[in-house]
């Protein structure tokens, strides 16, 4: 019976390591990734500067394109007709339609990376709330095992060689009583 203690010993012992175990690496996990995470639950970030230019460049370079097509067969009309009527219409109008674009352009990027922060942002809360509960449900089942173990051992201390001669001895005591004439 004593084999029977010194395994529910065993087993509290070991439920008390699995739960500290597992604790420790929720809270290593933790300490790596959830400063990065609140980082970006709290202040989202969407495109990083070099994105945005990039982008910004990409589109720059279209609105030029067309500027330059305009501005080079203006030219070339008036070459070709000798007649500068509407050539600097044509060139005003042009510059208006490429700063158009690029503020098209730029709102649109800017769109998008507040659009990517936000993602982030939700993204980075929800996995903060997957963490703790994660971390959260480990500890606490292996912990809820803690009861069982305390049980089982119990049990197992209450039977022995020892226990059951007091059982015996307190079962035998009415009828020793009885024959001794109540004494």
């Amino acid at each position: 019976m004593r084999d029977a203690a010194n395994q529910a010993k065993g087993a509290f012992n070991q439920t008390t390591g699995t739960a500290n175990s597992e604790l420790n690496n929720a809270n290593q996990i933790g300490d790596s990734l959830i400063p990065g995470l609140e980082r970006e639950a709290q202040n989202p970030e969407g495109f990083t500067p070099e994105q945005e230019n990039n982008q910004l460049v990409a589109a720059q370079q279209g609105a030029g394109g067309t500027n330059s097509a305009i501005a080079g067969e203006a030219s070339s009309r008036l070459a070709r007709t000798r007649n500068s009527a509407g050539y600097s219409n044509a060139l005003d109008q042009a510059a208006r339609d490429k700063t158009q674009q690029n503020s098209d352009a730029a709102l649109n990027i800017k769109n998008q990376s507040a659009r990517l922060g936000l993602q982030r942002q939700s993204q980075a809360q929800g996995e903060l709330g997957e963490l703790y509960g994660t971390d959260t449900n480990a500890g606490l089942k292996a912990e809820s095992l803690l009861p069982e173990d305390i049980d089982a051992e119990a049990k197992a201390g209450s039977t022995g060689w020892f226990q059951n001669m007091t059982q015996l001895i307190a079962s035998l005591k009415p009828g020793a009583s009885a024959a001794f004439g109540g004494r």
